[in-house]
């Protein structure tokens, strides 16, 4: 996958400020600039990446965990019949 210039730079920059990578954030907002992108989207581009490195990190590790969890094969052990599910109970069979 190939990036225009633009969205590269707009990337750069929202890492470089989610990262607080300063050295990088200069980098990449001087070469945005250059690139001819106004102060006015450079800041808008900077204060959505600091509304997202805001979000608390517990909502991504939830996240994560929920998009890469392995599909349990079903069994016929009815075993559990008469466990409730619940959104802490760990047994992997609800959203």
């Amino acid at each position: 996958m190939e990036l225009d210039t633009h969205t590269l730079l707009a990337v750069q920059i929202s890492a470089a400020v989610a990262t607080n990578a300063l050295a990088a954030l200069r980098a990449a907002v001087t070469d945005a600039k250059e690139f001819g992108m106004s102060s006015e989207e450079i800041r808008q581009i900077m204060k959505t990446a600091q509304d997202i490195q805001e979000q608390p990190l517990s909502h991504t590790r939830h996240l994560m965990d929920q998009l890469l969890r392995e599909t349990k094969k079903k069994t016929h052990d009815h075993s559990d019949h008469d466990h409730v599910h619940g959104p802490n109970c760990g047994c992997g069979h609800h959203s």
